[in-house]
């Protein structure tokens, strides 16, 4: 359910579109070097609730803005969204290329590795993998059903 402009400030809820944080373009970067299909933007949309007694604003959600051209997000998908928890080293993300290709993925970085689970599909088999540093640690195959 969306929540209306005048409804989200009454609750004390604000939205913010800026560009990511060094230490989370640094975090996307890493996971990047490792993991050589993931994409990522370089803005943030921003979701905060502000403590109505301190006026601090406390962070709910980063959601990255992907690159969107001709109306499509990198030049391939139909729908890109990813959510960032820079403190805790984790990224969630999903994606739609139609029929031919759609999934979703977490990544946890730690200080020695990065850790991606990625489950996808295409049009005739669903995939997950989990691989460590990029190399494949587990991968199962699966016929689709669509």
């Amino acid at each position: 359910m969306a929540v209306a402009p005048t409804a989200a400030v009454a609750a004390g809820l604000s939205v913010e579109d800026a560009p990511l944080r060094p230490s989370e373009l640094k975090l996307l970067q890493r996971i990047a070097t490792v993991e050589r299909d993931f994409r990522y933007g370089t803005r943030a949309k921003r979701y905060y609730r502000t403590n109505p007694k301190t006026k601090n604003r406390i962070p709910l959600r980063v959601e990255v803005i992907a690159v969107q051209k001709d109306s499509l997000y990198f030049g391939e998908y139909l729908s890109y969204e990813m959510v960032i928890d820079e403190p805790a080293g984790m990224v969630t993300y999903s994606f739609d290329a139609g029929t031919a290709y759609r999934g979703r993925g977490m990544v946890m970085v730690t200080l020695q590795d990065v850790l991606h689970t990625k489950f996808s599909c295409g049009v005739s088999a669903c995939v997950t993998r989990v691989s460590r540093n990029g190399k494949a640690v587990y991968e199962r195959s699966a016929e689709s059903v669509n």
